[in-house]
């Protein structure tokens, strides 16, 4: 007896094609059995067809040099969108009715159709002829004709929301465009006011006008220059004048003193009479107005003292109306003195014109130094509108550029000039169904036969305790073999022999039989074999 533990012996090919042999009839069998219901199962199964659109995307014809279309997803996404769109509830609700499909099973709710639908529609991204973009729709049901309909249906639908798409993209662009244009526009139109209301609000003191201000400057300086030395002129000759002046009425005075009686003391006119205080208070305002403005501390007290005086003196000569004319002093003047008197006057107003013409001067001097130093403050102030403006400016051009290749790209878009969709090729009558798959079944139906049998001879033999070679007999029982005796046979062995023979013979055939009637399905298909069947042997 072998050890329980005992490593089982090694199985040779040759015992392997004795029990092959010995246990034939439990191989062929139940591969005779699966093989038989294997194509049952084909010949009963639901027949599945499937259609298929091949569809091609062309460029746009008008070259890209010339119009740049605004639609720039790939074609990926874009058949992503449209694939979402086309396999939409409401599309797949108005070809489910279009069709008429799922009229066998009117019970089967809405939700389950559209999801049928949609397992049933397959969009593959592929390379077509030339390495150009394409892609395919495939439709998969059990009516061939509708089948292929459904399928141009779809491609058709592709073709069309595909167009859709492209220009509404497009013209959605312009319009954003268009109404980005527009916002640049007022803000560009409220810049241009701005630097317009500053330009207008300095003129003047711009620093493109610098170079201006300093030569009017310059020329204002020497003008002033001019003007101060004939002021010192004028005054000298004004000095001179009244040194004259002085001289002359000093004369005079000698003079009527002498006229008068030789002393010179005793002269009849009072040098502290109103009048002639009223005289000197004038000259000393004309000398002082020589030297001042008449806004100067000193020239408006002279002035007031003037007028002062001349009150007084207005009241001594109403007091004094009804004494005699010849009491009243009298000075009269010779023609010398009433010339150097014209002169005088004369020298005044020329000061007093040279004077207000250096006041012009130098305000013209101060307006125009405030401009030169006001200058960087006006050149920092203009660089930051101008800075801004010109930024509005670059976008509002850049944004009109891309408006009018917008625009552009709408026209091609409607005359069906840009990127489209082009069928290669249609949809056709399937006449191979793609379910039931003939060699999947067939393979199944020999792989159980197989394996059944297999099976149940792998343990039919693992149970079976017959010793049936002289080394099991030797090495389970220990014994030697001295003689073999052959089996024997009679008259009835070799009838049931040949009986068996032919039995085996019959079932292999058959086998043989359904395998090749597999292979014909698998390469004529369910419904050629079917026509061939019915037209020659006339059995369906």
């Amino acid at each position: 007896m072998p050890e329980p533990f005992q490593a089982p012996a090694q199985i040779k090919p040759e015992q392997i094609v004795e029990i092959i042999v010995r246990r034939r009839w439990l191989i062929l069998i139940p591969l005779c059995l699966t093989l038989t219901l294997g194509l049952v199962a084909t010949l009963t199964a639901d027949k599945t067809y499937k259609a298929s659109t091949l569809i091609l995307v062309q460029q746009q014809s008008v070259p890209t040099e010339y119009v740049r279309s605004v639609v720039t997803s790939s074609i990926n996404q874009r058949i992503n969108t449209i694939s979402q769109q086309i396999l939409s509830r409401s599309n797949l609700e108005k070809i489910i009715d279009q069709f008429g499909l799922y009229e066998d099973n009117p019970a089967m709710y809405l939700e389950d159709k559209i999801a049928g639908m949609r397992k049933r529609i397959n969009v593959r991204i592929e390379r077509a002829r030339h390495g150009a973009e394409a892609f395919s729709i495939s439709f998969q049901g059990s009516d061939p004709r509708k089948v292929m309909r459904i399928a141009n249906t779809l491609a058709s639908f592709f073709m069309d929301e595909n167009l859709k798409v492209r220009e509404a993209q497009a013209i959605g662009t312009s319009e954003f465009l268009d109404a980005e244009l527009e916002k640049t526009r007022r803000r560009l139109e409220e810049r241009e006011r701005k630097l317009s209301e500053y330009r207008g609000k300095y003129l003047g003191g711009l620093p493109d006008e610098l170079e201006t201000n300093l030569r009017t400057l310059d020329r204002l300086q020497e003008q002033l220059a001019g003007k101060n030395e004939l002021l010192r002129e004028s005054r000298a000759a004004l000095n001179l004048v009244d040194a004259q002046i002085s001289d002359a009425d000093r004369d005079a005075s000698l003079a009527r003193e002498t006229m008068a009686g030789g002393n010179p003391a005793g002269g009849a006119e009072d040098p502290d009479t109103t009048l002639d205080k009223l005289d000197l208070a004038e000259k000393e305002y004309e000398d002082l107005l020589a030297s001042y403005t008449e806004k100067h501390p000193d020239v408006i007290k002279a002035r007031t003292t003037i007028e002062k005086l001349k009150k007084t003196l207005a009241e001594e000569q109403s007091s004094s109306a009804d004494a005699p004319a010849a009491s009243l002093p009298e000075k009269p003047m010779s023609a010398s003195q009433r010339a150097l008197h014209q002169s005088r006057q004369q020298t005044l107003s020329e000061i007093t014109a040279i004077k207000a013409d250096i006041e012009t001067l130098e305000e013209q001097m101060t307006l125009y130094q405030n401009r030169v130093e006001e200058t960087p403050k006006r050149e920092l102030e203009l660089q930051s509108l101008k800075r801004d403006y010109n930024n509005i400016r670059d976008i509002f051009n850049s944004l009109l550029d891309r408006k009018l290749e917008a625009e552009l790209s709408v026209n091609m878009e409607k005359k069906q000039k840009g990127e489209q969709f082009r069928i290669l090729d249609h949809a056709r009558l399937p006449e191979k169904p793609i379910s039931p798959n003939v060699k999947k079944y067939f393979l199944l139906s020999l792989i159980a036969g197989l394996g059944l049998g297999g099976g149940v001879i792998f343990l039919l033999e693992f149970f079976d305790t017959t010793l049936r070679r002289d080394e099991q007999i030797e090495d389970e029982l220990g014994l030697t073999i001295l003689a073999s005796i052959p089996k024997l046979k009679g008259a009835g062995d070799k009838k049931r022999s040949k009986i068996e023979a032919l039995g085996f013979l019959g079932v292999g055939l058959y086998v043989m039989m359904i395998a090749a009637f597999f292979l014909v399905l698998n390469i004529k298909g369910l419904d050629r074999t079917f026509n061939f069947i019915k037209m020659h042997v006339g059995f369906f």
